[in-house]
């Protein structure tokens, strides 16, 4: 059952190979279109500074572009009615869900540290692995769930695809991953220092720059936040 749901989410995965395009692709577009300005021996740190925010952004697109939409739209179609006649249940599809696509995440993160490594000529040695890469299956879990959740609770499937684009785009607009958080009007401002995208960019920097996990409350938001959407996802998850 489980290798069968698997298989199922790694097909609908790769049946919108524009999305995973987009998502995967705009990181290296934007890292393209900014090397331009960077400076000579100034590569690590621009990539120390911008890692989180293109890790972030891929992470969010696999999870609701690809993830929650298509579940949105499978339910619409009828389709994973058939899912309620086999043993398969939602914390199952979740989980299958999420395991599904961590692979294609990390090799995702190793294809761009690769490259920036290459085009800036600095090492990415010397740093916590096992930190960084369970960072990043946490904020992965994070963002997969809260998907999940705009993708189930409402009643009508096709609202549910709308709502997910206005989540989407809202959280990286909050994110501080392409205006400045400084900038917001100050009742903003206390909404995005404390929306998951930043907890999440944070978390990930302190990971890769092994400043300390626990710094701050980022960690312990990301929890958090994870647990919390993890038992709403499936209190309120929908075949149909």
């Amino acid at each position: 059952m489980i290798s069968g749901m698997l298989r199922y989410h790694l097909l609908v995965l790769f049946r919108e190979p524009m999305n995973m395009f987009f998502g995967l692709g705009l990181p290296f577009l934007n890292l393209f279109l900014m090397s331009g300005n960077i400076g000579d021996g100034e590569g690590a740190d621009f990539i120390n500074a911008a890692l989180p925010m293109f890790i972030t952004i891929a992470t969010m697109v696999l999870c609701f572009m690809d993830s929650a939409l298509s579940h949105a739209y499978s339910r619409q179609i009828k389709f994973l009615r058939r899912l309620r006649m086999t043993p398969v249940k939602p914390a199952t599809y979740i989980l299958t869900g999420i395991l599904s696509r961590i692979g294609v995440l990390l090799i995702f993160a190793a294809a761009f540290l690769a490259v920036t490594s290459t085009v800036f000529d600095f090492s990415i040695g010397n740093r916590n692995w096992v930190a960084f890469i369970g960072v990043l299956i946490l904020t992965f879990g994070m963002f997969y769930l809260i998907g999940m959740f705009f993708a189930n609770v409402l009643k009508k499937a096709k609202t549910s695809q709308s709502v997910l684009y206005v989540v989407f785009f809202g959280l990286l607009l909050l994110g501080n991953a392409f205006f400045p958080i400084e900038a917001m009007p100050d009742a903003v401002q206390v909404i995005a220092q404390n929306a998951p995208t930043v907890h999440a960019m944070n978390l990930l920097q302190s990971a890769w720059l092994d400043t300390g996990l626990f710094y701050g409350h980022s960690f312990i938001a990301v929890v958090g936040i994870t647990v919390v959407f993890g038992l709403l996802s499936i209190k309120f998850f929908k075949y149909e």
